[in-house]
């Protein structure tokens, strides 16, 4: 295929050339291991207006970045995934699911097993990887002036990482763009659900859950 137009630009913008040439595809999973990350809001927002440029910040193994590029693909849609994580596991990897990931010399493998199963997947022209805290990539975005009509918060579950994350791609997000966070479920999470009604209090505005996303507009 050829790469989406949007793709090919912000690509030379952060990178200055296609980080995919040269890429050697590890083993790929079938059955990428997620949580809600083909939840049906993310398919019906990645479709919509013109060029999206879509955020997704937790990237885990790129279950929610592939149905994100999937829809654009699908839809020939000229959009984009940039996608945002350490890649480094969080919290709840390290100590409850330390199996569910490698780790080399101490460091793990995820960032390879993302890059396999987004090419695998054959979407490697609608997918822009970002492997960075959420804090400096949005700093890195807002430097380039890169505004996206789409965020998709799915990384830390703890208040004050919640909170940062809401704040930071709020401010970076186009006018009529929409943030969707993932973990709003009160039993659960509640951190991420104080996080998120807190800072819809503070914007003003509506609120809508789709369990357990929660989406917001600007």
């Amino acid at each position: 295929g050829s790469m989406s137009a949007i793709c090919q630009e912000l690509m030379q913008k952060l990178y200055g050339r296609n980080i995919w040439d040269g890429f050697v595809p590890g083993p790929a999973e079938d059955d990428i291991q997620g949580w809600n990350g083909d939840h049906p809001a993310l398919s019906r927002l990645a479709s919509q207006g013109a060029r999206p440029i879509i955020v997704d910040v937790g990237v885990w193994k790129g279950q929610s970045t592939i149905n994100l590029a999937e829809n654009l693909k699908k839809n020939g849609i000229d959009g984009v995934v940039l996608s945002v994580d350490t890649f480094l596991g969080s919290l709840e990897h390290w100590v409850y699911y330390p199996d569910m990931f490698q780790r080399t010399q101490g460091l793990p493998n995820l960032y390879e097993t993302f890059l396999s199963n987004v090419a695998a997947r054959g979407l490697t022209d609608y997918v822009i990887p970002m492997p960075q805290t959420s804090s400096t990539a949005c700093k890195i975005l807002q430097h380039q002036e890169i505004h996206p009509t789409l965020v998709h918060i799915d990384a830390a579950h703890e208040y004050r990482e919640v909170r940062n994350d809401l704040e930071d791609y709020w401010s970076i997000l186009a006018e009529g763009g929409v943030l969707i966070g993932d973990d709003y479920h009160a039993g659960a999470w509640p951190e991420i659900v104080q996080a998120a009604d807190e800072f819809a209090a503070k914007i003003g505005r509506p609120m809508t859950v789709e369990e357990p996303k929660f989406i917001l507009k600007k």
